[in-house]
């Protein structure tokens, strides 16, 4: 048959597979290797499809810092696992295409998803704006300090001319970006977490509390992820922490449907029954019941009512109360559907999960 060549590519036992740095050239055949390599290049790439649905079908408003980060780092675990698929397995690839396939593909990923878990923080701490700010200057700053290093010795040991000469440097700058971003995540999801206790605050029923539970279990979870990463780049399984992190981020992404899923629940006020994470003015009294009978200044008995978009507030109080109980009633909160997009949905993913 025309056009068919023969490609001998050396074989190599699995226990004297080299997984380091220090390899070059094509990947030695091995069945397992290679293998695990398809699985693990699949996944993600499978998971961007499928992402990109989801994001495009459940986002109204294609605009955004949420919707671009998490369309971008989608994207990105598709880029990055090509790149290295190229790197590994395509002898006549260009060394120079699959390092900058690979490397944005790399940026996109942990950069973009760091992003991502910035922008989620707006849900439970929209009040405080310096902290957002701080957090928004880490991402940015450790992306120069760390990410830069981290690429330009990707190019140089890509380079077979001069891959020896700073593999060594490669080796360390790679340990230390690797934990320094997934400190960088893990310090991100503990403020989550923070601010998702403070929520437990406005919980109304046991409801609340396992829901929250759940997305700070979610959290760990991704952390854990972090985990296993770390370890096989610790261990010098260079190659197959490269194939495996697509799937990591792409793993992540995943569960970041999870939580906002949960998150629109919550702000819709059907667990914590005060709405979507109101503010609390100087008395310690939601902004949005200022000037009604919850807050104090109205006295009479009547019963006001008190909406916003979604749910409507009947608040009411009596002339006398039972011996030993002061204050007011328990506001009732009943829910009118969702014929106008609620608070959550309008200002941060304009329709999501219609």
């Amino acid at each position: 048959m025309s056009g068919v060549r023969n490609i001998t590519v050396p074989w190599v036992p699995l226990d004297e597979f080299d997984w380091s740095f220090a390899r070059t050239g094509p990947l030695p055949w091995n069945l397992t290797v290679w293998s695990i390599l398809a699985v693990f290049t699949a996944l993600p790439i499978w998971t961007t499809v499928e992402l990109t649905f989801w994001v495009l079908y459940t986002f109204e408003r294609w605009r955004g810092v949420y919707f671009w980060s998490v369309l971008g780092t989608t994207w990105g675990v598709t880029i990055h696992a090509v790149g290295f698929v190229l790197k590994f397995c395509v002898p006549e690839a260009n060394w120079i295409l699959t390092t900058v396939l690979s490397e944005i593909g790399w940026v996109a990923e942990v950069c973009g998803f760091s992003v991502v878990l910035w922008s989620r923080l707006h849900l439970v701490i929209p009040s405080d704006k310096r902290l957002l700010r701080i957090v928004l200057a880490t991402i940015i700053i450790d992306e120069f300090v760390f990410g830069v290093p981290t690429i330009t010795f990707q190019f140089l040991i890509s380079n077979s001319a001069t891959h020896a000469k700073y593999l060594p440097h490669m080796e360390i700058m790679e340990r230390i970006q690797i934990m320094a971003f997934s400190v960088q995540e893990t310090a991100i999801s503990a403020i989550y977490v923070w601010g998702t206790l403070q929520l437990l605050k406005l919980s109304l029923n046991a409801k609340a509390k396992t829901t929250l539970a759940f997305l700070i279990i979610v959290q760990v979870l991704v952390v854990l992820a972090d985990v296993i990463v770390i370890a096989l780049d610790y261990l010098e399984y260079y190659t197959l922490k490269a194939v495996l992190h697509s799937f990591v981020y792409a793993f992540k992404l995943q569960v970041e449907f999870v939580v906002l899923n949960e998150f629109k629940h919550i702000a819709k006020g059907g667990i914590t029954g005060a709405g979507a994470f109101p503010s609390f003015n100087h008395t310690g009294v939601p902004d949005m019941y200022k000037g009604s009978a919850i807050s104090g200044s109205d006295n009479s008995n009547a019963s006001p009512m008190r909406s916003h978009p979604g749910m409507t507030v009947s608040v009411s109080t009596r002339g006398s109360l039972p011996s030993g109980e002061t204050g007011t009633e328990v506001p009732m909160v009943q829910n009118q559907g969702a014929e106008e997009p609620d608070v959550f949905e309008r200002q941060y993913l304009g329709r999501y999960g219609r």
